[in-house]
């Protein structure tokens, strides 16, 4: 399972699309070329103005702009630079380096990346075209083989990769040619487009697993030049990349995973681009030299059980609810998010494209909410009181903050509460373990698809823990029925089946949705703001998209 994030467990991910059959193309303007390298060490300035990258084709005489470096704050490091195993700013970098089929931004549309275009022969089916002259930063040429090739090394990752080819049908899709691919899909997929952006390509020719680690080979318009784990990550641009060259030759990612080191970083103008914490917004909107980019993503908060036979949890579920019912979400948000965000009546969010009102509140957990009398007595019948329960964390501030103050409602009903925080590489890992010794988590959920089904498919079946039969009650009926949230194109039958496993996800208590947050970015001036566009898949900004202000 190796070292990561949700994305497998809650892999709940992305918009609902209603795209045309064969989904638009959107062509990157090929390049020509560009600055030769130059081999120099890129600037350790923040970056300013510049010129923006010209859409026509560049050529060897092109002049480059007089500061061509962004430089980005993360959160997070996972520990490898292999995309398939990495979530947080890990990913963030690679995705710059490595590509797609196609892309997804936030309104919904197909950005054709490998693709040149698809074609779409039935609901389980489609012919895709690849562009050719594409070749990886080697210099192999990309071709259909090494699609069939990665899948297999996504596979491999477990539960970290698989979620991202999860409607990939291994049997039936075949390289035809070089540059064309038949792509059978499992079943019919309302998410299919955004999963599938979350899938990239490897060259198989020069693939060494432990080279992906460091120094991963792709197509994209970046390549590695120097990784320092829990530290920096330094990207240069191709100057031979098959697209558009992006306006940044170099982008460098440091690891600032404190608040205050991303508030002391800003007013230092020492970065270009990053993540503020919610505590921070305010004052970061006075810096003259940033604007403030707020927004819902994908991501939320919530508490996860280990259903797994070394759990106090196991096979309890009003141990569970005393937990949740001891819980007050509201607290969560006003303390721990400054009030910034809402708080959730579903154990997915209100932010997935196919979530209905009627999906709020469907659970006692939810309709009545925090509430310690019932805690206190659901924790003094399950055994549960008396207990001391291990609370895992990923080590973010504001999962550590949340752990606290669960802490400290959990002591309301009599249950003491040791929190073992860990890296994120490290709690994704554990969570997965049927070995690993911790009880519940606080932090990180997911819906990187933004469809409810993710969750209640995804969040089940790639679960050591659930999938063990009699895990909860009635798990090898739903686990059966699941796939249904997902390959269920009709939307009145959708709807149907969505309120069903819903209803039945919550009444085991598998998880919790506490807060459903906003996130805030600091741009430096200097960024073009109308050049900043997010993925779908993958929640961060595209990266080669970016523009500098005339």
């Amino acid at each position: 399972m190796m070292k990561i994030r949700l994305l497998a467990m809650l892999l709940c991910a992305v918009l609902l699309l209603s795209l045309a059959a064969c989904g638009g193309s959107q062509e990157p303007t090929p390049s020509g070329g560009g600055e030769s390298p130059t081999g120099s060490a890129p600037p350790a300035t923040p970056s300013g103005g510049g010129e923006d990258t010209p859409d026509a084709p560049s050529t060897p005489d092109a002049p480059v702009s007089a500061k061509d470096t962004i430089n980005v704050a993360i959160t997070a490091d996972d520990g490898t630079l292999a995309i398939e195993y990495t979530t947080t700013g890990t990913y963030w970098a690679m995705t710059a380096v490595m590509e797609p089929l196609w892309d997804v931004n936030e309104a919904g549309d197909n950005i054709m990346v490998l693709a040149e275009n698809v074609e779409q022969v039935s609901d389980t089916q489609y012919t895709v075209h690849l562009r050719q002259g594409v070749t990886f930063s080697n210099g192999n040429p990309f071709t259909a083989s090494d699609i069939v090739f990665s899948y297999g090394v996504f596979q491999l990752a477990g539960a970290t990769g698989q979620p991202r080819t999860q409607t990939i049908d291994p049997e039936k899709t075949k390289a035809i040619d070089e540059h064309t691919l038949d792509l059978h899909l499992l079943a019919p997929s309302v998410a299919h487009w955004q999963i599938l952006s979350q899938f990239f390509i490897y060259d198989e020719e020069s693939y060494d697993k432990d080279r992906s680690n460091r120094e991963p080979i792709g197509t994209g318009p970046y390549v590695v030049t120097e990784y320092v784990p829990n530290s920096s990550i330094i990207l240069e641009r191709r100057e031979d990349y098959w697209g558009a060259l992006p306006a940044a030759k170099y982008i460098n990612f440091k690891l600032l995973a404190e608040p205050s080191q991303r508030v002391n970083a800003l007013e230092t103008n020492l970065v270009d681009i990053s993540l503020v914490a919610l505590d921070d917004v305010d004052y970061a909107k006075t810096l003259p030299q940033y604007n403030i980019n707020e927004r819902y993503m994908s991501n939320f908060d919530s508490v996860m059980f280990n259903f797994g036979p070394k759990s106090k949890f196991y096979h309890n579920v009003d141990a569970r609810r005393a937990v949740l019912h001891a819980i007050n979400p509201q607290t969560l948000l006003d303390v721990v998010y400054q009030g910034k965000g809402k708080t959730m009546h579903a154990a997915v969010p209100e932010h997935c494209f196919d979530y209905e009102d009627r999906f709020s509140d469907m659970d006692d957990t939810y309709k009545i909410g925090y509430n310690v009398e019932r805690a206190r007595e659901l924790a003094q019948s399950s055994g549960l009181a008396g207990q001391t329960v291990k609370l895992m964390t990923n080590g973010a501030a504001e999962a550590l903050k949340t752990a606290e103050i669960v802490q400290s409602m959990l002591s309301e009903i009599d249950v003491t509460v040791e929190i073992n925080s860990y890296d994120p590489a490290t709690a994704w890992q554990m969570s997965y373990d049927l070995e690993a010794e911790w009880d519940f988590s606080a932090g990180g959920g997911i819906s990187p698809n933004r469809v409810v089904g993710d969750q209640l498919l995804n969040g089940v079946r790639y679960s050591p823990m659930l999938t063990i039969p009699g895990a909860f009650d009635g798990n090898m009926e739903y686990l059966e029925r699941a796939p249904l949230a997902m390959s269920t194109v009709d939307k009145a039958e959708l709807s149907e089946v969505l309120y069903d496993l819903l209803g039945q996800y919550e009444a085991a208590a598998i998880s919790f949705g506490t807060v459903h947050m906003t996130f805030a970015n600091a741009y430096t001036t200097a960024i073009d703001m109308n050049s900043v566009n997010y993925s779908v898949g993958t929640s961060f900004v595209r990266l080669q998209d970016l523009k500098f202000v005339s």
